[in-house]
């Protein structure tokens, strides 16, 4: 497993679950998801040349990532190099990884997208020419909405520029027109070729001062489906076709706006938002178990995506990926007692009883999560509002430090 956060704990339990032997690497020395695996090895999962130095070392027979973009171009090189199994050729990796070929794909093949520049240190105003403000600067490969920023002036681009490489190991950065929209997400399974289109979800959003798309739910199925439902499926069919994308999970963000649809970006992985769970859930696709085994042998069994029902007849969830306001953390409700919930999917902390929490910047700052689920969208938003009664982190003074359950 490359990466161990808290995206990839579910797999890592399941790979053990299966009577696999794991292997967790990552740059930290010690995280709750390394310390479920059989071995924990410190490798940076952003270095290909560390992850195939540790995967040689182990003798691995799979090597595999999960809710995460930057460690599929680490999976698919060491894979590749090592002639184990692959859902990916090294070509198309980079391009679902690294911006630059991302949104120069888009353009060649006719995807729509935002206009953009890619722009380094030095760069002359002239080089934004036609770009019309606000600009959205990002980190060529970055991830979990670090190093974004809304801007409103090429002087602020100008600002802001290092801020944006420090996230990342480019020496250009990613400039684009603001697109006013709300935000869509696709997942699927690529199936020698066919694209089996499992969820569409709407992935809400808000924006902490400067800061832009940190995520808070996803919401399926999509309000949208009814109008740009078809265009969202020809689209992602069309992408997995221009990306040579041909086997394995796809997670694509779309945006919708005045203008209609424009993508956002693509990866190649299961979503970070435990889509690990909510698919299998929402439409018996057994994705985790697909994206283990996948990694280890090319005829995998894909018998649960054979009765996977349409996007729109999907069951009802919502995922709330909560944050909190800043503060010292001394009471938290029991993690058990949300979780014994009749509509609690499942749910989890990634804070602790006396942290102090910073004001929230990006994703990475998730306090939490919990999936809710009901027979119709109404249910699910009848279970949320008794979840906000219910579930609680409060600081010193007895004030409810949660801010966007």
């Amino acid at each position: 497993m490359v990466g161990a956060g808290s995206c990839q704990k579910s797999a890592i339990l399941r790979m053990k679950s299966l009577g696999y032997e794991s292997v967790a690497a990552d740059y930290n020395e010690w995280t709750e998801a390394k310390e479920m695996a059989d071995h924990m090895v410190l490798a940076d999962a952003f270095s290909p040349e560390e992850i195939y130095r540790c995967a040689k070392e182990y003798r691995v027979d799979g090597v595999m990532t999960s809710g995460t973009d930057q460690p599929v171009l680490s999976v698919t090189l060491t894979a590749n190099k090592l002639g184990i199994p692959s859902f990916l050729s090294d070509g198309t990796a980079l391009l679902v990884t690294n911006k630059r070929h991302m949104k120069e794909r888009f353009k060649e093949k006719g995807i729509p997208t935002a206009t953009f520049r890619i722009i380094g240190r030095d760069f002359r105003d002239t080089e934004l020419s036609g770009l019309k403000p606000p600009f959205v600067i990002k980190p060529l490969d970055s991830q979990g909405q670090r190093g974004i920023f809304k801007v409103e002036t090429i002087e602020e681009v100008r600002n802001k520029l290092e801020n944006v490489l420090k996230h990342s190991r480019s020496n250009e950065i990613l400039v684009e027109e603001f697109y006013e929209n709300e935000e869509v997400t696709v997942s699927g399974w690529v199936d020698k070729g066919k694209v089996i289109i499992l969820t569409i979800t709407d992935r809400v959003t808000f924006s902490p001062d400067e800061h832009i798309g940190v995520c808070i739910s996803h919401e399926n199925p999509s309000k949208h489906m009814g109008q740009f439902g078809q265009e969202l499926k020809e689209l992602t069919r069309k992408i997995c076709s221009d990306f040579n994308i041909g086997e394995g999970p796809i997670y694509f963000q779309f945006l919708i706006g005045n203008e209609g649809i424009r993508v956002n970006e693509i990866a190649c992985r299961l979503g970070g938002a435990y889509e690990d769970m909510t698919i299998p859930y929402a439409t018996g696709a057994d994705v985790l178990r697909m994206n283990i085994e996948g990694c280890l042998d090319r005829d995998y069994d894909k018998k649960s995506l054979e009765h996977a029902p349409e996007p729109d007849c999907t069951k009802p969830f919502s995922t709330r990926l909560f944050f909190c306001g800043a503060g010292e953390v001394c009471h938290m409700t029991p993690v058990e007692e949300i979780r014994k919930l009749p509509y609690v999917l499942d749910a989890g902390y990634n804070i602790h009883i006396g942290d102090h929490l910073p004001a929230i910047e990006n994703a990475s700052q998730r306090a939490g999560f919990v999936i809710v689920r009901g027979d119709t969208r109404q249910d699910v938003e009848e279970n949320l509002r008794d979840l906000r009664s219910k579930m609680k982190v409060l600081d010193k003074d007895g004030n409810n430090l949660i801010s966007t359950l």
